[in-house]
């Protein structure tokens, strides 16, 4: 497990407490990436971890998810890897145990998770590509226990992608795409651009209702609708656009018969995009090289 942080030792001590007998369960180590943590409450916590067998490495320097995930999967010799946010906290002790059985098909390339807002309001049901011209998480406008458009919130089911707030995957295929795109999409949509390029190699994204944690989302560096993070998120989000544009109009786990608004699942397209039979889904199209 690759929890990255910075400051706010409340986050990160809650969440290791809750994810630790997942751990233990399935035997997985617990490695903190910190970056560039200043709070002496942090810092003392953090010196403290190796008494629990937790390691830590730190990776200097402005915020960058991407690379700080891609220093940390440098430094651990394992064959799976579960990035988390520092603000996860599990609910129970099964969910890792569930994220590797469904793993363990050879043809899936990576395993997300069902997430909620403490409200138990769902904050990630898997992803839809093209809302909006963008990526939106499904099922945020339900409650826990909702069964969500055609029972997606019971099942287990393939989509375009899952949130790197919690995604397992193998280290052999993180290798294989070259990790997370440190350079187009530091902060944000590195996650998706993650699995659309596993996708590209003919590996399934998998989302599994089975797997249920609790996520406060951005609790540690902010929403990106602040005003000093607009511009950063609007560069990253046409990149996202100029990369998988074609990708993102044509979603094959989302009916042309639904809208495209920025609330998956809530609407009906009027009128319909074209329908096209998808007997066997094919792999992503390559995406065109873009200038940066």
């Amino acid at each position: 497990m690759i929890i990255p942080t910075r400051n706010r030792a409340e986050l990160l001590k809650r969440c290791i407490e809750t994810v630790m007998p997942a751990a233990n369960e399935t035997n997985a180590r617990i490695l903190v990436v910190d970056n560039s943590s200043t709070e002496p409450e942090t810092l003392d916590y953090l010196d403290g971890l190796s008494a629990q067998e937790i390691d830590v490495i730190s990776v200097e320097g402005p915020f960058n998810f991407a690379s700080i995930n891609n220093a940390a999967v440098a430094c651990v010799d394992t064959e799976n890897i579960c990035f988390l946010n520092n603000d996860v906290e599990a609910l129970d002790d099964s969910w890792l145990a569930e994220m590797l059985w469904r793993l363990a098909a050879p043809d899936v390339g990576a395993v997300g998770a069902k997430l909620l807002w403490p409200s138990s309001v769902v904050q990630h049901g898997g992803v839809v590509l093209g809302a909006n011209f963008s990526a939106a998480h499904a099922f945020n406008d339900r409650m826990d226990g909702d069964p969500g458009y055609g029972d997606l919130l019971q099942v287990a089911h393939e989509c375009s992608a899952v949130t790197g707030a919690c995604l397992l995957m193998r280290k052999r295929d993180f290798v294989a795409v070259g990790g997370m795109d440190e350079i187009r999409f530091p902060i944000s949509f590195n996650d998706i651009d993650l699995c659309l390029k596993l996708r590209q190699l003919g590996k399934r994204i998998v989302f599994t209702p089975d797997a249920k944690l609790v996520h406060l989302e951005s609790a540690s560096r902010g929403r990106d609708s602040a005003p000093d993070r607009r511009a950063r998120f609007r560069r990253e989000l046409s990149i996202l656009r100029a990369k998988w544009g074609e990708v993102l109009l044509d979603d094959p786990y989302y009916s042309p018969l639904l809208g495209l608004d920025s609330t998956p699942f809530s609407s009906l397209a009027w009128p319909p995009r074209s329908w096209k039979p998808r007997a066997n889904l094919p792999p992503v199209p390559t995406a065109p090289p873009i200038g940066l």
